[in-house]
């Protein structure tokens, strides 16, 4: 009846104890430590099973409290007279006769140290001795003894004093941790190794471990010391802030109503030996560009198949508040240059474009009244150039054009069905200057977006910790992916659940250009940097005067994108090229590579051939290569695509489209242009306003007036009165005066064209 009694009577304090908050201690995959979080009352306190504590360790803690713990009932009633004993021989309390339940029932419930506090005490203890097993008794004590300086339980005292796990203590560490809860600040060897050791070589007597003073006071010294990193693990800041921040303060496994069990730790996704090299490369290359005010960086690296975080950089110190350390620049949103033009090029591709079109590259004016004069990074205009070698050497006017072509709105849309979700508050009010990347989006954004291309068109959601699926990863919890009886990441499916976001064929031919050396020579030359020993795809990007400057890098198994700038929004002194973040992303690549055991001769199976037929192509106009086309070369072109035989070449000169009669007249290029329809002025665009600078004379600026398609010296009106002739490259220098302009061309063939503009 008294046992009835004893286990049906309301004991919410238990359940209220049993499901209290714990820290997380976040693992990287191979089960280092990163960091321990506290639990949510910011007291440091972990979790263990029994078993998972050597026996020895657990003997120690027991014998040192309560050696009957086994056999009593709760109270140990053999204690409670001995103590009585003593105490009235010695005239005052030398003793006391709290077993570990008891010890635990007032941890629960605690109560007053009097008579009938020790009754109650009592009481509880014998409740708790009806209601849970020896075994869950010994694990509540373990994983709540106050050992002071905010810090609970076994498993996280012995991390605080020796940079262990619990499973690794050995009886001399044992023994001088079960002394402290007698007297936390005399015992405890951090702050009083001399009182520590002598009270834990007498319970080592005691207790008859044959442990010798030397070897106690030896983890004395160990535990006393400040210099051991794993005492206070802190490693990938950011990374581990953000796995925090999913979980709400709350360990997966802690949520209330659930038990302890195997919650408290995560193994998650990340390398630390990865992370540090990431780091230590990201810190060399900052120190060479201090003067140039590029202050901090950021590097993420993930694994293709899986989605998982192998790399997260998030600044280059997390301490360093002058250059904002805390901020984490994964997520940071800033203009990504030249690093969207792949995105734009597949569009194309999946809009029925080919490798093989050819695109402009000429001085062109894009929009009305905001008109808009893009430039190459290398101040050249190419004149026609293939698709290929346009995206590879990141040519700025055919990406421009090309977007014109497929519209601002298509390339939006194209860009959130990618994860730019970033994109979407401003989604509608972008301009054509999207294909250079004005728009600002995260490296996380660019990285997962990256990862298509190698991936074959199929975007997967990020991995943080191991076993998690896709949902998990959005900040559910999931038991299969915390420690405790965590599976090591071998024993893991790791398929990433993934949708199409971009056809096949797309994907793999944007991988196929961005990995093509000999298309990239003529924006960037040899690119040292990017000259890998194995096949690997890149883009490179720099924006807002060299102010943020990036790249990313890919190989089938692994993505890499590295930032570089600052988060002061100050500009850049001097000029610092993508180069810089390249030679990381590249470095981290071999090293990914490396890290699974890849030899750097391996070669990736191309899929091109299953998707696209290899046609010979004539270099300059990416038709089907003829007999008198003097360079050909092959291209990857879907079957329903396939290109008509080359009419550039043919028996006399080469005879270029209408659009390059200035590029060919000016530079002085053999060959002509076809005459196709009626003349054309290019420059200026309709609607037009152009702004006389007021720190030169009027009478010295000018405007170019571009044409096509009229004949050599077409007449040129403006106001309605002749100006001048074309000259042979159909060009005028138009002196500018302030008010609406009109401009109107005609030619002896009767071609005629206007345009009208405003010159403030």
């Amino acid at each position: 009846m008294v046992d009835l009694l004893l286990l049906f009577l309301p004991y919410p304090e238990l359940e209220a104890y049993r499901t209290r908050s714990r820290g997380l201690v976040i693992r990287d995959r191979n089960g280092s430590v990163l960091r321990v979080a506290p639990a949510r009352d910011g007291v440091k306190r972990e979790w263990a099973a029994p078993e998972d504590i050597p026996a020895g360790a657990v003997r120690v803690f027991i014998r040192a409290e309560d050696r009957r713990f086994y056999f009593h009932p709760g109270v140990d009633l053999i204690s409670v007279a001995g103590s009585a004993l003593r105490n009235l021989r010695a005239g005052r309390v030398v003793s006391g006769a709290s077993t570990i339940t008891m010890q635990l029932a007032r941890l629960i419930r605690p109560r007053d140290a009097n008579l009938p506090g020790k009754i109650g005490e009592a009481w509880d203890a014998l409740r708790l001795e009806a209601r849970l097993s020896k075994r869950e008794i010994l694990e509540l004590w373990l994983n709540g003894i106050p050992f002071g300086s905010n810090i609970e339980g076994v498993p996280a005292m012995a991390r605080a004093r020796f940079g262990i796990s619990a499973a690794r203590l050995d009886d001399s560490r044992a023994v001088l941790l079960a002394v402290i809860p007698r007297r936390p600040a005399r015992y405890d060897p951090a702050s009083d190794p001399e009182a520590a050791v002598a009270a834990a070589a007498a319970l080592a007597l005691r207790c008859r471990l044959g442990l010798s003073e030397a070897a106690i006071r030896e983890a004395a010294r160990e535990a006393s010391r400040r210099d051991v990193p794993q005492k206070a693990p802190f490693y990938a800041p950011h990374f581990t802030e953000r796995l925090i921040s999913m979980r709400l303060g709350s360990p997966a496994g802690n949520e209330p109503g659930k038990r302890p069990g195997n919650g408290g730790a995560l193994r998650t996704t990340l390398d630390l030996g990865l992370q540090s090299y990431a780091e230590e490369r990201l810190e060399a290359e900052l120190a060479m560009l201090a003067h140039n005010r590029v202050s901090t960086g950021a590097i993420l690296a993930i694994e293709n198949e899986t989605g998982a975080v192998r790399v997260y950089v998030g600044s280059a110190s997390w301490f360093n508040e002058d250059r904002g350390g805390k901020i984490d620049g994964v997520r940071v949103l800033n203009q990504p240059g030249s690093c969207l033009k792949p995105f734009l090029y597949a569009l194309a591709l999946d809009r029925g474009f080919s490798p093989a079109d050819v695109l402009p590259d000429l001085p062109t004016i894009f929009g009305g009244g905001e008109a808009y004069i893009p430039a190459n990074f290398n101040r050249r205009f190419n004149g026609p150039v293939r698709f290929r070698v346009a995206l590879a050497s990141s040519l700025n006017i055919p990406a421009v054009q090309l977007l014109e072509r497929l519209g601002v709105g298509a390339f939006e849309d194209y860009l959130l069905s990618l994860g730019f979700d970033s994109l979407a508050p401003k989604a509608g009010s972008h301009g054509t200057g999207l294909a250079l990347g004005n728009a600002e989006v995260s490296l996380e954004e660019l990285v997962r977006g990256f990862s298509v291309f190698p991936q074959g068109g199929s975007l997967g959601a990020l991995r943080w910790v191991e076993g998690e699926g896709e949902a998990e990863a959005e900040g559910e919890a999931n038991p299969a992916g915390v420690s405790g009886g965590e599976r090591p990441p071998e024993e893991v499916s790791g398929k990433n659940p993934d949708r199409r976001v971009m056809s096949p064929y797309a994907a793999a031919l944007i991988a196929d250009i961005l990995s093509d050396r000999a298309s990239r020579f003529a924006g960037f030359g040899p690119a040292p940097a990017l000259a890998t020993e194995f096949t690997a795809i890149f883009k490179t990007g720099t924006a807002n005067q060299f102010q943020h400057i990036w790249a990313l890098g890919a190989t089938k198994d692994f993505t890499v994108g590295v930032w570089m700038g600052n988060f002061s929004g100050e500009t850049v002194v001097g000029r610092t090229g993508s180069s810089i973040p390249a030679r990381i992303a590249a470095d981290l690549l071999t090293a990914l590579e490396q890290s699974v055991g890849h030899p750097r001769s391996r070669e990736p199976e191309n899929p091109l051939p299953g998707l696209a037929e290899e046609v010979r192509i004539c270099a300059l106009s990416g038709m089907a290569a003829t007999a008198a086309c003097p360079g050909t070369l092959g291209e990857w072109i879907p079957r329903d695509r396939l290109p008509r035989p080359c009419s550039w070449h043919g028996a006399g000169p080469v005879r270029y489209p209408p659009e390059y009669q200035a590029w060919i007249a000016e530079r002085f290029r053999a060959g002509g242009v076809r005459r196709e329809g009626s003349g054309h002025i290019r420059i200026p665009v309709p609607g037009s306003v152009y702004y006389l600078d007021p720190g030169l004379p009027p009478e010295a600026q000018a405007l170019r007036v571009e044409t096509t398609g009229f004949s050599p010296g077409a007449l040129v009106y403006a106001g309605g009165l002749l100006a001048g002739n074309l000259n042979p490259a159909g060009v005028y220098v138009l002196p500018l005066s302030r008010g609406q302009q009109r401009i109107s061309v005609e030619d002896e063939a009767g071609n005629s064209a206007s345009v009208e503009f405003e010159v403030r």
